[in-house]
């Protein structure tokens, strides 16, 4: 049992139940001595075309800038200051990454303790493609760019799901199968997280998303046997929490009986390095 999580989400992002108190009030139960509050961060329209914003925009639902400033980040700093003494209380957004959106992370940088980098859309071809159902033996190394270009900024401290790509990855058979493309890919991103000191996350709600599948699309077994040849790879488990009995439900024991399973070294405590 770990007794930290650091990639939760709370109503703000429009697809997730909860407010950062019914959250903590879980942890507490739990005797959970850390817990990282990471909504999804905005999505803006400057970032991307008018079709495309529209399109994503409906798909991720993430809150406002306003609503972000005004409601999201409060209610956190309040929790901290509630909860001061019994829990430590991190705030945190998920943020994407594009070439042309590093300014506006910055800028969200400097308003909470860390960064998770999820990367559910990515640039190819002056286009914004979704992982979630644009991933071929091509574009994946579009996902790739992306993931490794955000860790190289210095501003994340977690790659999250980084094996995302597994989802709905097709080759060029209309297969999802795991291969070259894959493992290269794979490699790549491990190292990049290791030369720039980022963490890299078992997601355990990607085992709630795989339940429609015959297998996990994510946590992917053939990236993360690839990350136990890194000894000095720092991983985490992440619930991605979006109900609050979600820090403690069976998907994150499945994720932790994985990596025993696998021989993977997890820290249960995270630093704050970015």
């Amino acid at each position: 049992m770990i007794h930290t999580n650091y990639h939760s989400h709370l109503v703000y992002c429009n697809h997730a139940i909860g407010h950062a108190e019914d959250y903590i009030k879980v942890a507490l139960e739990h005797n959970f001595i850390e817990l990282g509050i990471s909504d999804h961060a905005p999505l803006l329209p400057c970032f991307m075309s008018r079709s495309e914003f529209e399109r994503f925009g409906k798909l991720y639902r993430t809150m406002t800038l306003d609503t972000a400033l005004r409601k999201y980040l409060p209610e956190v700093e309040e929790a901290k200051r509630k909860y001061a003494g019994k829990i430590k209380i991190l705030s945190a957004f998920e943020i994407e990454y594009f070439s042309t959106n590093e300014f506006f992370s910055r800028y969200l940088r400097k308003k909470v303790d860390y960064l998770n980098l999820g990367v559910h859309m990515f640039e190819y071809k002056n286009q914004i493609l979704n992982t979630y159902s644009q991933i071929d033996s091509t574009t994946i190394y579009a996902y790739m760019k992306a993931a490794i270009d955000g860790m190289k900024t210095g501003l994340f401290n977690t790659l999250v799901h980084p094996d995302l790509f597994m989802y709905n990855y097709h080759n060029d058979k209309n297969e999802n199968r795991f291969d070259e493309h894959c493992a290269y890919v794979s490699k790549k991103i491990i190292e990049a997280a290791i030369e720039n000191d980022v963490y890299v996350e078992i997601n355990a709600n990607g085992i709630n998303n795989s339940r429609k599948s015959d297998h996990w699309l994510y946590p992917c077994k053939e990236f993360w046997e690839i990350a136990a040849e890194y000894p000095e790879l720092k991983i985490i488990i992440g619930a991605d929490a979006h109900t609050p009995d979600a820090l403690v439900c069976d998907y994150v024991h499945q994720a932790l009986e994985f990596a025993k399973g696998l021989g993977l070294k997890i820290i249960d405590k995270m630093e704050i390095r970015h």
